[in-house]
Order: structure tokens, then C-alpha cells, then sequence
């Protein structure tokens, strides 16, 4: 037995003998039915990687975007934006999306194991695509309104970044975009053939309304915390720096 658990690329031990110490797995109830609950965790555990791989993929892009916008316009977001984009969203969002459970019941199928495979870049490119149109629609719709005038910047003012974060391009991309980090996850977090249903996943849920909820109330509301992140906000009241609570005309 020693010597099959350890030629087994799986092997499970339903016993207490010296096959326990060698298996990398162990029967608790002593039952064939430990395969079955071990190939879904496996599946789970699978499916779970590549979401969050397909996730940080999607996160690189996302941010690329963000870059490539920002220089063409000669714009950038606020430190706060950046706060929240490159540190508090995507690690939050990364750490609690694979949290997810196995299915209950075992598939017919396996899940992809191909990082480059087709069903893998078709999921990513997918939601780019989606993303990539919003972010390209909602910048026509500001050049389209009556009241927007584009912000020109003089030569001193294109290298200080606490005047080139004040227009309504940031605004319009840091909305939209800043909430595809959100988005994007809670479209990779789906997927029940090997994990369990996607509000099972409890953690990433409540990361993802807690963000979403804070992501509304600065866009919908005129207040202290919108002037965080420049939205809704005059110059007289935003808060500039990170380090600072205050602001500072």
C-alpha cells in the first residue's frame, strides 16, 4: 500500500496504519466516497487559481489603459484614486476571490488547466473588451455636453500632478474604470461547476458591496469623502494629499 500511495499522483490513506503517514491524503470516515470530495476540492482549488490568475490579467490591463488615457490626455488621478486602484481594490478583490468552496456535487468535466488555453483568453479578453468599450463611451459622452470645456494646462502646470488631477476627464475614468476593478472579479468569482454558488463566497461578497457601496456614495453625493477622491468636489475642498484629512486649496 506504501508503495502505491506514493506512485499515485493522489493517493488517500483509509486507514490509521503507517499508509496514513506516507498518503498525502487521509480518509477521516474511513470511505471510498474521500475521492470524491478530494476531486472537488482539487477542482475547486483549479478553478479558483486560474479566476484569480484571469483577475490580476485583467487588473495589468485595466491599469494599462488607465496609463495609456492619462497620458494622451496629460492627465492623472489623484493620490487617494491611486491609494485605492493599485493597493486597497485589487489586493482586496485578489486575496478573497479564490476564498470560494467546492461544489457540492462532482462534474463530468475538468476544469481547464491552460494558462494560454482558449477558454482562458476568451474569459479575459472577454471582459476587456467590455471594459475597454464602457471606459471609450462614457469619455464620448463628456466631449458631447454643452458645459465641457477641455482644461488646458501651462508649462509649469503639466509636472505637478496636484493640478493635472483636477478635470473631468479623471473624474470620468477613475468612475468608470476605478469600478472595473470591482466588476471584473465579480464576473471571474462566477462559475458553480466547481465551486460552489458565487454568493457562497462570503468574504469577496462582502469586500465587493463594501466597495461598491463607497464607490457609489462618492459618485452620487457632493461630501467630504467624494473630495477625497476629486468627484463632486470644487478646488477649495480637496483633500490633496494622502498623508493629509484636510484640504488644501
Amino acid at each position: 500500500d506504501c508503495g502505491a500511495l506514493k506512485a499515485a499522483h493522489i493517493g488517500i490513506a483509509l486507514s490509521d496504519a503507517e499508509a496514513s503517514v506516507v498518503a498525502p491524503f487521509t480518509s477521516l470516515d474511513k470511505s471510498i466516497a474521500s475521492v470524491t470530495d478530494v476531486l472537488k476540492e482539487g477542482r475547486c482549488a483549479l478553478a479558483s487559481a486560474l479566476a484569480a490568475y484571469k483577475y490580476m490579467i485583467m487588473y495589468g490591463q485595466v491599469e494599462s489603459i488607465n496609463q495609456v488615457a492619462n497620458a494622451y490626455l496629460h492627465i492623472t488621478f489623484s493620490e487617494w484614486c491611486w491609494v485605492f486602484m493599485d493597493g486597497i481594490w485589487s489586493i482586496s478583490m485578489a486575496f478573497s476571490l479564490p476564498l470560494a468552496h467546492a461544489a457540492k456535487k462532482l462534474s463530468t468535466k475538468r476544469p481547464t488547466a491552460s494558462l494560454l488555453g482558449l477558454h482562458t483568453m476568451i474569459s479575459a479578453c472577454g471582459v476587456l473588451v467590455i471594459n475597454f468599450f464602457f471606459l471609450v463611451t462614457a469619455l464620448l459622452l463628456l466631449w458631447e455636453q454643452d458645459w465641457f470645456q477641455c482644461r488646458k494646462w501651462e508649462n509649469k502646470e503639466v509636472g505637478d500632478t496636484l493640478s493635472i488631477g483636477d478635470n473631468y476627464e479623471t473624474s470620468v475614468i477613475f468612475i468608470i474604470s476605478g469600478y472595473q476593478y470591482m466588476s471584473s472579479a465579480a464576473a471571474f468569482n462566477f462559475g458553480y461547476s466547481f465551486r460552489a454558488y458565487w454568493w457562497r463566497n462570503y468574504i469577496f461578497i462582502f469586500f465587493f458591496m463594501l466597495w461598491t457601496v463607497l464607490h457609489f456614495i462618492s459618485t452620487l453625493t457632493a461630501s467630504k469623502f467624494s473630495c477625497t477622491w476629486r468627484l463632486n468636489c470644487d478646488n477649495d475642498h480637496v483633500v490633496r494629499w494622502v498623508t493629509s484629512t484636510e484640504p488644501e486649496p
